[in-house]
């Protein structure tokens, strides 16, 4: 494992969800060079928009994705799922989220 990996597996079992989830919407927003919202939209559940896409996930289901770059694959997919134009191979840090560590 390399050590992005390991920084990132340290940090989603050591971080609230919402800490966390900070610090993937923060890599998406670079990634992208683009704004990522992220709305409280009850308790448990936010709404995270990006590129006119959105996503709605609970902070319980980001504590279950115990991954490293497991809410980063999770909120792609969502997105793609969408409509969002996702190229897997456009940088290192996507192709982590996806498990290709080439």
């Amino acid at each position: 494992m390399n050590t992005t990996g390991f920084i990132r597996g340290y940090m989603v079992k050591n971080m609230n969800a919402e800490g966390y989830l900070n610090v993937v919407v923060n890599a998406l927003s670079m990634e992208f060079d683009t704004k990522v919202l992220v709305q409280n939209i009850s308790e448990d559940d936010v709404r995270i928009v990006m590129a006119n896409f959105e996503v709605i996930i609970s902070l319980k289901y980001i504590n279950e994705l115990s991954k490293p770059y497991g809410i980063d694959k999770f909120i792609l997919e969502s997105l793609a799922k969408k409509g969002f134009n996702l190229d897997i191979n456009i940088s290192q840090y996507i192709q982590y989220c996806f498990g290709i560590y080439n």
